[in-house]
This record gives C-alpha cells, structure tokens and sequence, in this order.
C-alpha cells in the first residue's frame, strides 16, 4: 500500500464514519495498519468505530494507542473522554480525571473556552469524588484563567459565588460523614 493508498483509505474511513458505516470504517483503518502500524488516524478511527458499535474495549485501546504514538494531538484524548463520560464503572472515573487533566494542558494555550468546559467537568467529577481541595484548586483556577481573558464583573461575581456554594456544600457532605461517623 502506498502513501496515496493509505491516505485514501483513511479517506474511505472516515467517509464510513460520517455514513455510520463503522464495520466498513473498521476495514479501511486495519487496512492501514498493515502497513503503518502506528497511524495515529487510523487508531482515532478505529477508536470512534468501536465505540460507535459499542465495543468499549477496542475504543479504549485503539483511543490509548493514538495518544501514546501523538500524545500532543487532541483527537485521541477526545475520544478517550467521550467513552469515560458514558462509562459508569469507578476505574473510568480516576481514567477520565487523567485524561481532562491532559486535555486542560493541551487547551491552556490553544482554545481557552474549551479549556474552560473541561476544568468545569473536572470540578465536577472531583466533587462527586468527594475531592473537595481538587474541587477548590480547579474552580480557583478556571476564575483566575476567565480573570486573565478579560471577563467582566458579573461573570466573575458569578464563578466565586459557584466556588463558595461548592465549598459550602463540601463541608455540609463532610459535616454530615462526620455525624455518622461519631454515631458508630
């Protein structure tokens, strides 16, 4: 297979995807990878397919491979943060904290208001986490971020009023442990 085979197939790969035809996606990218075994496209591919047929596993490997051969390329860490967030085990919960972390490194300098909606799922996972100083340090940080892109005054009234509701709740959740605890 030559490059112009490989680039066509990939082609031919994502022409499937976008027709949810993810078996035929499937053939195009092992295809490829036939002949270049680490075609980072063709495992964000196989990545998406898989999930699209609802085959966890695969995505999550193919999605894993990719980010390791181009660990500075979003599309795998976007995957991967898709399949996390519709997984409910606890194992993809400690995996989806690790991949936003590596999303908000690689949005700080090129996409800021995405690096915002993933620091805002961070936050939130940490709280049902009962994280609570990751919880303070991550909503701390997205308002010191929006404070440095110039929001105005009522957005950033708005985010600490969010961060003091979200330590309020924290001590009310820990106060409560606490009562059950001296009940024993």
């Amino acid at each position: 297979m030559s490059n112009k085979e490989v680039k066509a197939a990939l082609k031919s790969a994502r022409d499937a995807i976008r027709n949810k035809e993810y078996k035929e996606a499937l053939k195009h990218c092992k295809a490829v990878l036939k002949q270049e075994k680490n075609n980072y496209n063709a495992w964000v591919f196989i990545g998406l397919a898989a999930a699209e047929l609802e085959q966890p596993d695969q995505a999550k490997g193919a999605y894993k491979k990719a980010a390791e051969l181009e660990p500075g390329q979003l599309l795998a860490w976007q995957g991967l943060a898709n399949l996390y967030e519709k997984t409910n085990h606890a194992d993809a919960r400690e995996d989806l904290v690790n991949v936003y972390q590596k999303l908000l490194e690689l949005y700080e300098s090129t996409d800021k208001q995405k690096w915002c909606e993933v620091c805002k799922k961070l936050v939130e996972l940490y709280y049902q986490e009962k994280k609570f100083l990751q919880v303070a340090r991550s909503w701390h940080r997205l308002i010191k971020t929006r404070q440095e892109e110039g929001a105005d005054n009522n957005e950033l009234h708005q985010l600490w009023q969010r961060l003091v509701q979200l330590l309020a709740e924290c001590v009310h959740l820990q106060d409560n442990e606490t009562q059950q605890l001296v009940r024993l």
